[in-house]
């Protein structure tokens, strides 16, 4: 888990250095700073929607692939590595790949890029650094996408039972 989140951390960094660049290409660094000054200047606000946010994202991956896989309820299951302190969503149940990359990429897209871009577009540097920070946490997720590019259409998947990722079942 630890090889893997500082893998993530690298796969995570291009989008977020992207979206760092357009906020202050458009409005500068100083609202930047102003923005992460006053998110860290509410510590309880800012850590129930850090938690809030941690536990929507593992929802998100379960949901995602429960509707769009056609899963029970039953297939997901939810954890937490406590070795990492490193949440996660499993599916015990091999899922199309289409559905397991869209369950994999809805999480960073939901609570990181989307609230990033509006961030940007309204000039609000604290609703950016939450997109930021969200999309740094999706970086286990990127990474895995990444891996699975070159997977056909159609292909099942299985996530490993105890590790970050996923197997190909060749049909």
């Amino acid at each position: 888990m630890v090889k893997a989140n500082l893998y993530a951390l690298i796969a995570a960094l291009p989008p977020t250095v992207i979206l760092l660049g357009c906020y202050t290409f458009m409005w500068g660094w100083h609202r930047f700073f102003m923005g992460i000054s006053y998110f860290l200047s509410q510590p309880l606000l800012s850590l129930i929607g850090l938690f809030a946010g941690i536990v929507a994202h593992e929802l998100i991956h379960g949901l995602t692939w429960k509707f769009f896989g056609n899963k029970p309820s039953s297939a997901i299951k939810y954890r937490i590595d406590w070795k990492t302190l490193t949440p996660y969503t499993h599916c015990k149940e091999p899922i199309e790949i289409g559905a397991y990359k869209l369950g994999a990429a809805m999480p960073g897209v939901i609570l990181g890029v989307l609230p990033a871009i509006f961030g940007i577009l309204t000039s609000n540097g604290s609703i950016l650094t939450f997109g930021l920070i969200f999309t740094l946490a999706a970086g286990g997720d990127i990474l895995i996408l990444w891996l699975l590019r070159q997977v056909k259409a159609g292909a099942l998947v299985e996530d490993h039972p105890t590790r970050v990722g996923c197997y190909v079942i060749n049909l």
